[in-house]
């Protein structure tokens, strides 16, 4: 497949990332040098917080560009390029409709770190541990000081439809409630996903659509697969993302990924 590719994005849990939520580094630093060669551009989107996706590629970090909090934060080699502050009303009317709807634990996702409250379980916690490299406990999310940009919690996968349905009443398009695969719920900005930054990047690279390509598995996931003009979902990915991208490739657990991204730099 010989195209002018010039970027490629891929999410990170059940993406890029296999179940053990590690990837063949050897291979993609072999594929990330080409793609340097050929002045393409890799972009990691993902719903995570920015120093957990720097973790992933310490290495590289200031060779590429970072879509975190589901876009509400874009840091494009090393240098911030977007943050998007929900604000302190929205974010307390968040805080209520989550603590009154059920005891589940939930992640107030701020710039400069992850809090959750003090009572949480300490399952819970190292649960979240593995998603939000920092994280804090705090006795009262009123003394939170910082940009906030989602919310992050998680149920029994079949209750996802009646959380979402819930949120939806409660947050009165203030914030929208997206899955992001495995039980998680997400709260987010309006109009904030990862498809509003790559069109961002686009715009910025001087980009088409058709240069770009995209891998995803979850629904907030979407955005970002009908943003690009080569569009993949994962196997293992949802229903809804497979119907939204162009292509579906093998799952998380496979090479699929990384055969693709050779296929398309055309080595």
């Amino acid at each position: 497949m010989k195209k002018d590719i010039k970027m490629i994005a891929v999410d990170m849990d059940g993406t890029f990332l296999n179940k053990d939520m590690v990837y063949d580094k050897e291979r993609f630093f072999q594929l990330f040098s080409k793609m340097k060669e050929k002045g393409i551009q890799f972009v990691a989107a993902s719903g995570n917080q920015f120093p957990q996706l720097q973790a992933y590629f310490k290495e590289v970090e200031p060779e590429i560009t970072f879509v975190a909090e589901n876009g509400a934060y874009v840091i494009e080699k090393g240098k911030e390029l977007y943050s998007a502050d929900m604000g302190k009303e929205v974010a307390n009317q968040a805080i209520a409709s989550l603590v009154a709807y059920s005891d589940n634990p939930f992640v107030v996702c701020g710039k400069n770190t992850g809090y959750v409250h003090e009572d949480i379980d300490d399952a819970y916690f190292e649960m979240f541990k593995k998603y939000y490299r920092k994280l804090v406990k705090i006795d009262d999310f009123n003394k939170i000081d910082d940009v906030i940009f989602k919310f992050a919690t998680t149920f029994h996968e079949d209750e996802v439809p009646e959380v979402m349905d819930y949120l939806t009443g409660e947050m009165n398009g203030h914030l929208s409630p997206v899955s992001s695969g495995y039980g998680f719920v997400d709260l987010i900005q309006p109009g904030i996903h990862k498809g509003r930054a790559i069109k961002q990047l686009q715009e910025k690279w001087n980009l088409s659509e058709d240069q770009c390509v995209a891998f995803g598995d979850s629904q907030n996931d979407t955005e970002m697969l009908k943003q690009v003009g080569h569009s993949f979902a994962m196997g293992n990915a949802d229903e809804v993302v497979k119907k939204a991208a162009k292509n579906v490739i093998g799952n998380n657990n496979t090479q699929s990924l990384m055969d693709k991204m050779e296929e398309l730099i055309g080595i």
